[in-house]
Order: structure tokens, then C-alpha cells, then sequence
């Protein structure tokens, strides 16, 4: 299984910071979507099925994915329901844990994927293709962090 982490530390309490992204209305304001999330007008629950657009690219899509686990202030994790992330079985966890002072929060995203079982292109995931792809990932994630704490602090 390969996973692209990516984490940073966002000046603002654990309660702050999850209330903002527990929201899926809120989602399009530090997340790759470009209009609000359908699909639930509430906090993320279990169960929950969002719907959303996003820029990929060149592209626009949409997405839809459920909600497999919310741990309250603490993390919550989504599948990803598009037919290739279905076969790669794509995952991602939100994760905030209290920083030192408590008036900052560190804040984790984590993408898991399986390539297959096939042990050639298992290996090509582990030495080629994550390294290569993990960087690209890292940036995109470090950018939405950064529109995280904008959002944050222009409330």
C-alpha cells in the first residue's frame, strides 16, 4: 500500500481548526474543489456521501466521496468513490492533534492507495512512482493548508 503524507502547523486552536473543516461547506475554501460540497448541510458524519467539483489540470470533475470514520477533533477519513480510485482503493485522513502552546494545531492529510497485487507494479509504485509523485503531492496538499489558515483567520 503507498500513502503521500503531508502535515503543517496552523496558528489557530484544535477547535477552530476542526470546526472549519468538519464543515463540508467549507471543503471549496481550503480543499482542490472549486464550489461548495452537496450532499450534507451538517458537521461530517459516518456515512455521509459529498459530492464535489474540483480543478484537475486542465479539467474540471466531479467527485464524490464517503465518509467512512469521524473521530470528533481528532480526524475523519474519506473514500474516494471514482472508478479508478475504487480499484486502487484511495483513502484520505484529515488528521489535527494540539500543537505545544495550544493556540496552534498541527494538521495532517495522509493518501492511501493500493497500485494492485501484481509485485512488478508494486515495486514500480515503491521506486518510481511515489517518489516521483510525492513531491507533486506534497505541494498541492501544503497549498490547501495554507488556504486553510487564510480562511481561518478572515473569519
Amino acid at each position: 500500500m503507498g500513502v503521500f503524507r503531508a502535515s503543517t502547523m496552523i496558528s489557530a486552536p484544535v477547535s477552530t481548526v476542526w470546526d472549519f473543516i468538519i464543515l463540508p461547506g467549507n471543503l471549496h475554501l481550503w480543499g482542490p474543489y472549486t464550489q461548495p460540497a452537496s450532499g450534507a448541510d451538517h458537521p461530517l458524519q459516518t456515512g455521509d456521501r459529498l459530492t464535489l467539483s474540483r480543478r484537475d489540470f486542465l479539467r474540471n470533475t466531479t467527485q464524490v466521496l464517503l465518509v467512512e470514520q469521524v473521530i470528533p477533533y481528532h480526524s475523519f477519513e474519506l473514500r474516494d468513490l471514482s472508478p479508478m480510485a475504487r480499484r486502487m482503493n484511495v483513502t484520505a485522513t484529515i488528521r489535527v492533534e494540539a500543537g505545544k502552546d495550544r493556540e496552534t494545531t498541527w494538521i495532517e492529510e495522509a493518501i492511501f492507495y493500493s497500485p494492485g497485487k501484481n509485485r512488478v507494479v508494486q515495486w514500480l509504485d515503491r521506486r518510481l512512482i511515489n517518489p516521483l509523485l510525492q513531491p507533486l503531492a506534497s505541494y498541492g496538499t501544503q497549498k490547501a493548508f495554507r488556504r486553510l489558515q487564510a480562511a481561518i483567520h478572515n473569519r
